[in-house]
């Protein structure tokens, strides 16, 4: 039987989510893994538990733990002969639960560690040191394409390859740095006109070196195309795409398979016949009518005729290419543009408009910061119009790749996740923060789990009409099967006539990057706003042995007064015989470590409940606050994290009744002013009120305290015209030393005088 009692709690720091487990791991090394080989890697980070296996966001990579220590992890990881090719992500699982997430290269080169000499093909590996350059020679042939590409910021690490080829009286032949799509790395094939020893050197472009930072050369004979003509493929379809190149005889055309049944992004491994290695490149993957844009088509006259509904895919070649497409549309039909660029490996600044039969423009929209553009269209009358794409800066090249997708207005909902790995005990649960973004609809969205073991539930099953957030429950089962899992969470309008299904997304945080010391202390980098799509639409769950505790928090909303503190209870329930010392944390909106000097707001625990201060600069808002207990049984640490909504709100409030008080010239009236304050709060508030010409108002009264509300007395001036005129004040209190300051107004109507009856 469980007991429940009063604990011992301590505020600890947060490294990462707390439904990730304990560790954070810095890097994976090697950070590459060889299709169809087994791989000793090192997993280097701190507070790692036992070993017991890895997650991956692709099938095909088997671990099989050494050695473990706090601070590294050994495992040999068996990559299957049919891995998908590209990045992808891994998550270090021990028996503490699933730490962070990782990215790690598959790859069907041959890798092997940077060295003085190569052999084509290979895919090296090492890591950035500062001040350094790496350099490898290779053997080519007059005449040989050779493909290069670095693999290094795609890793999520800060670094920024840049690859330069050396012939043999040192000169060089060939430099790259940054490719669209690619971030800060690159991919791209050169010819070499002679035969001999050429030197491939690999640097960090700003000469910066990281113990975490490494790199992939990859170097061969491979696709160097960054985007492929389609964008948008049909789902369970093997299909013939174009692989546009920038040099004669470049790539042309390969095979690609597309998923059976999802829907979305994905990296799809493209290999020409002949090819020693493969490239993995973003598609869509659709059931919509595909139409490939066809040369000419610069002109309403030469456009391509496409289908509605249906995806639109081209390529701007050139400097200053315009495409056109001809829509034949009724009197009275609705259509909706979505373009899409950058998702696509593109640099395009998409710019697209509709035109009438004869060219003349209609209506236009450019990209903007979701770098997804959205037009809207009403045809007046039946017949032919013009949809057109440029880049926005009359750019081009045969990168610039694009997706245009043509449809009725339906309505449209996005869904992202705030946990992306879960670490979930038998007869427990971790709280899935979800927010909503909607597009024309403002129904019920129901949710459903795919992918997940039997004995896993979420809970709602739904979000409410008009609901922009909510915390659902993952819950696990007490016979839930343990071990490692992936789930995906659809989303559906539950109420729309024709629904547009979607995942829940994800934005895990890859690596730590401290922005800014007060406010956000960790951060997207823009090289992680992008992930693999394997990772962002999906979520790593691992089912561990039930906890020896668990808590709870009663009140699911706390109000805070700025300069303030506010406490809330914690009931917790520990097994009879454990270890009843639990560590507490708190984080969420503007919460940071009470050392840190210029902290805003601060947690702490003691006796049985956590407390939340406020300190200067405090933003007056209303956000989310994670709790998270930890305690360690039998060399195993615990997790569980739970929330409520914190409310930062001023000390007081000052009201005015009425807000609007008539009076005619020479009457006198009050208007009382209420002093709405919170229960921590029983301070004085001083008013200076603004003086207004025509009004007698007093310049100063004061609420005392224990005192509500004071009246205030209003002269108008027998000679004031009428009109309405606002009265301003300034509040100030002392609140626990520190001065709260709140603005106020009320207004006063001064009516016309009654004309004066006359007298017979």
């Amino acid at each position: 039987m469980r007991r429940r009692i009063v604990l011992a709690m301590f505020l600890a720091a947060i490294t990462c989510s707390a439904s990730r487990g304990q560790g954070f791991v810095e890097h994976f090394e090697p950070p590459v893994l060889q299709r169809g080989k087994t791989t000793r890697v090192s997993v280097v980070g701190s507070g790692l538990g036992k070993t017991v296996g890895l997650w991956a966001s692709v099938p095909g990579i088997k671990a099989t733990p050494i050695e473990t220590t706090q601070t590294k992890a050994v495992l040999d990881l068996q990559v299957a002969a049919d891995a998908p090719v590209g990045i992808c992500g891994v998550r270090l699982s021990t028996v503490d639960g699933l730490a962070n997430a990782c990215l790690v290269l598959v790859d069907d080169l041959p890798v092997q560690l940077f060295g003085a000499k190569a052999e084509l093909p290979v895919a090296l590996w090492g890591r950035f040191r500062e001040a350094t350059v790496d350099r490898v020679q290779i053997e080519v042939t007059a005449g040989q394409r050779v493909s290069f590409e670095a693999v290094g910021s795609r890793l999520g690490k800060d670094v920024d390859p840049l690859v330069t080829i050396r012939n043999t009286a040192g000169k060089i032949v060939a430099e790259r740095d940054n490719d669209p799509g690619l971030y800060f790395d690159c991919r791209f094939e050169h010819v070499f006109a002679e035969r001999g020893t050429y030197t491939v050197e690999i640097r960090d472009a700003r000469y910066h070196g990281s113990k975490h930072g490494f790199y992939v050369l990859r170097m061969g004979k491979f696709p160097a195309a960054q985007v492929a003509l389609p964008a948008a493929v049909q789902l369970g379809q093997r299909i013939k795409i174009m692989l546009p190149s920038a040099l004669p005889n470049g790539d042309t055309t390969a095979a690609l398979e597309t998923p059976k049944d999802q829907l979305g992004l994905f990296f799809g491994t493209v290999k020409r016949p002949g090819d020693e290695g493969s490239a993995w490149i973003p598609f869509e993957a659709s059931d919509a009518y595909l139409t490939i844009h066809q040369a000419p088509g610069d002109s309403m006259e030469s456009g391509t005729p496409a289908k509605v509904p249906g995806v639109l895919c081209g390529i701007l070649q050139k400097p200053g290419a315009r495409h056109f497409y001809r829509l034949d549309l009724g009197k009275g039909q609705r259509i909706q543009v979505r373009a899409e660029a950058r998702a696509f490996n593109s640099p395009a600044d998409l710019e697209i408009a509709i035109t009438d039969a004869k060219g003349k423009e209609l209506r236009r929209a450019t990209e903007n910061q979701q770098e997804e553009i959205l037009l809207d269209f009403n045809a007046g009358a039946p017949g032919i119009y013009g949809l057109s794409v440029r880049d926005l800066n009359r750019d081009g090249d045969p990168t610039f790749s694009y997706r245009l997708e043509v449809a009725p207005p339906r309505p449209r909902i996005q869904v992202n996740a705030e946990v992306e790995g879960l670490t979930v005990p038998r007869g427990d649960y971790q709280p899935v923060p979800l927010t909503v973004t909607r597009s024309d609809y403002a129904g019920k969205i129901a949710l459903k789990l795919v992918g997940a073991p039997a004995g896993v539930t979420l809970t709602p099953s739904e979000i409410d009409a008009g609901v922009n957030g909510v915390v659902c429950k993952l819950e696990a089962s007490s016979d839930a099967p343990l071990g490692l899992a992936t789930l995906q969470i659809l989303a559906t309008p539950a109420d729309a006539k024709e629904p547009v299904s979607t995942l829940v997304r994800t934005k895990p945080l890859i690596d730590r990057q401290i922005v800014n010391v007060d406010l956000i202390p960790l951060a997207l980098r823009e090289d992680q706003r992008r992930l693999p799509p394997s990772l962002a639409d999906r979520f790593a769950l691992q089912v561990t042995p039930p906890s020896f505790f668990t808590f709870r928090l009663p009140e699911s909303l706390v109000t805070l007064g700025r300069y303030q503190h506010a406490e809330y209870p914690i009931e917790t329930t520990v097994q009879p015989g454990a270890d009843p010392r639990i560590t507490f944390s708190a984080k969420g909106g503007q919460i940071a470590p009470k050392e840190e000097g210029r902290t805003r707001v601060y947690a702490e625990f003691a006796g049985g409940k956590g407390s939340i201060h406020s300190k200067i600069l405090t933003n007056l808002t209303k956000h989310r606050v994670e709790v998270t207990g930890s305690g360690v049984r039998d060399g195993r640490r615990i997790s569980l994290t739970r929330t409520f909504d914190l409310d930062v709100r001023a000390a007081y409030a000052i009201t005015a009744e009425p807000t609007l008080l008539k009076l005619l010239p020479g009457e006198t009236g009050k208007v009382r002013l209420h002093a709405d304050r919170l229960k921590t709060f029983d301070g004085a508030v001083t008013l200076q009120i603004s003086p207004v010409l025509g009004l007698v108002l007093p310049e100063t009264v004061t609420i005392p305290r224990g005192q509500s509300a004071i009246d205030v007395t209003v002269t108008v001036d027998a000679a004031r015209p009428a009109g309405r005129q606002q009265v301003q004040f300034n509040a100030t209190a002392q609140v626990n030393g520190l001065e709260e300051e709140q603005r106020g107004r009320f207004e006063i109507d001064i009516l016309k005088m009654p004309p004066k009856k006359k007298i017979n």
